[in-house]
């Protein structure tokens, strides 16, 4: 019995941590001042040499994703209310940090979220510059590897 409630809460916390982030998603998406995109797992496919925000290049690895969503708002009101809600990522156990990166106006940070030792389920990028937030989630099964190409993809 006392697994059953174990387990059952455990599922329960599970479910309200993705429902949660759904919400925030789903939140800002429909929101003036926001311009949102999603990118599905066929179309993804269908476009293998894609280029986000004109620099993460995700060709390498398009086919392991699931999909990409992308939010950002160049509004003081709107971008005050993504820092606040992306806390949820900063706080959460179950997402690292795996790269911050600091400049004179600009900071990205780079969140995974592991599905096993070996394959990231989840990886959002936060960037927080004096003119504009933007949030970036990609969604699928990625290895470190695929995301090191990535991060060197910023980079060019």
């Amino acid at each position: 019995m006392k697994t059953r409630i174990l387990l059952l809460t455990l599922l329960i916390f599970i479910s309200g941590n993705c429902l949660a982030q759904k919400k925030l998603f789903d939140h800002f998406s429909d929101m003036d001042g926001v311009t949102s995109v999603y990118i599905s797992k066929t179309m993804l496919q269908m476009m293998p040499n894609m280029n986000i925000q004109g620099d993460l290049d995700i060709g390498n690895f398009a086919g392991k994703l699931d999909g990409i969503l992308i939010l950002t708002s160049e509004s003081e009101n709107v971008s005050k209310m993504m820092r606040s809600e992306t806390s949820y990522f900063h706080n959460n156990p179950d997402y690292e940090i795996l790269m911050k990166v600091k400049d004179e106006e600009t900071n990205v940070n780079f969140y995974i979220k592991k599905k096993t030792n070996n394959l990231i389920g989840e990886l959002v990028m936060l960037v927080d510059d004096k003119s504009e937030y933007v949030i970036i989630q990609m969604v699928g099964n990625m290895t470190m590897e695929d995301i090191q190409k990535l991060t060197k993809s910023m980079n060019h």
